[in-house]
């Protein structure tokens, strides 16, 4: 692949665009793209040098220097590389030229010191999928679930292979969970609307008597998830089946969750209620070993109509692995689902607006 020219005639901001499609699957040819696309393929192919050459080419080129976008592209370089010397120079020119403030030097950021790779294999390790073991027994897999959380001391439980449970199954997941809480332990869930699903329909399938343990567990994970309005309802509804007082509404707080919604742009979370999913959040460098990740993902979508997914910690998409991720965005958007893809900075922007990945998934840039 030749390298970029960084000296020589000057780079025009406006090139032919390279027609609608992948790049991952082919040798990329960096002449044919915008500037912008051209150092996002650079950089996806971990020639970062290359990419900031032609990027600050284009900031110094009498037209490209009104390319915003070059600038910023060139911000979240020295970000990544943590070269903050170079972030703090390149501020006082964008604060010249463009007569605003340029993006804030984020001290926690993934750079190169703290390489999200060097951490990938451990990534989600607190990740618990509850499904019936070989033999069909749920109960065994639910103590397991609970002494999983226990050691972990955080827990990401996913739902979706819960389809039936049996009377006392439903009592002992409740009481997992309620002690759980009762231990402030953070949880997360995946797919809960699915394991909800299947509590309403035993309701209506099951002896009033042999009803009391489904409705237990469906309140629990009421709270767990923060929905009062829910469970005042579903409470009213038991007080009538059941004539009854319903058990009383509980504050869970997931303190890792409300932590993190403190430093959300405008978030404001009801009081006492834990902030919602943000999405399914990728993260590092995306590649051919990332696929835990993936399958997550596409288990994360399979229950839902709308897949927000936040790219805030994904420090780079491999070039190698542009097609299949291609693959991934474009079999979910057409499985009828809204794919949104958040929080992106301008350098996976720009690579996914080259690859077309935009024409099946929003993309949404970080603020």
């Amino acid at each position: 692949m030749a390298s970029p020219a960084v000296g020589g005639a000057s780079p025009s901001p406006i090139r032919p665009a390279r027609p609608a499609g992948r790049l991952g699957s082919e040798e990329f040819n960096s002449g044919s793209l915008p500037t912008a696309q051209e150092a996002a393929v650079l950089y996806a192919a971990n020639h970062a040098e290359a990419a900031a050459s032609i990027l600050k080419a284009e900031i110094k080129d009498p037209v490209g220097r009104n390319n915003k976008q070059a600038w910023l592209m060139l911000f979240d370089l020295y970000q990544v590389a943590q070269n903050r010397q170079e972030f703090d120079s390149l501020s006082m020119l964008f604060t010249v030229k463009f007569e605003q403030s340029p993006p804030v030097w984020a001290d926690n950021a993934d750079g190169a010191a703290n390489d999200p790779r060097r951490n990938q294999s451990r990534e989600r390790k607190d990740f618990f999928a509850l499904k019936p073991s070989a033999g069909g027994d749920l109960a065994g897999e639910i103590e397991k679930f609970r002494a999983f959380a226990e050691s972990q001391g955080t827990v990401r439980l996913d739902l979706a292979k819960v389809t039936s449970l049996a009377a006392e199954e439903a009592l002992l997941l409740a009481s997992a969970l309620g002690q759980l809480r009762k231990k402030k332990l953070p949880m997360w869930f995946n797919n809960a609307e699915v394991l909800e699903k299947a509590l309403r329909a035993s309701f209506n399938e099951r002896p009033a008597d042999e009803q009391k343990s489904y409705w237990l567990l469906l309140f629990e994970l009421l709270i767990l998830q923060g929905r009062m309005d829910d469970f005042e309802a579903l409470g009213l509804e038991f007080a009538v089946a059941y004539e009854m007082s319903p058990p009383n509404w509980e504050v869970y707080v997931n303190a890792i969750a409300a932590e993190s919604a403190k430093g959300a742009p405008g978030a404001k979370p009801a009081a006492g209620t834990p902030a919602p999913e943000a999405g399914y959040a990728l993260k590092g460098v995306l590649s051919q070993a990332s696929a835990n990740q993936i399958a997550e993902l596409n288990n994360y979508a399979s229950a839902r109509t709308e897949v927000a997914v936040d790219m805030g910690k994904v420090l780079r998409i491999e070039f190698s692995f542009t097609s299949a991720f291609f693959d991934v965005v474009k079999a979910i958007q057409l499985a009828g689902k809204r794919v949104i893809l958040t929080n992106l900075n301008e350098l996976n922007a720009a690579l996914l607006e080259a690859l077309g990945v935009n024409r099946y998934a929003i993309l949404v840039r970080r603020r």
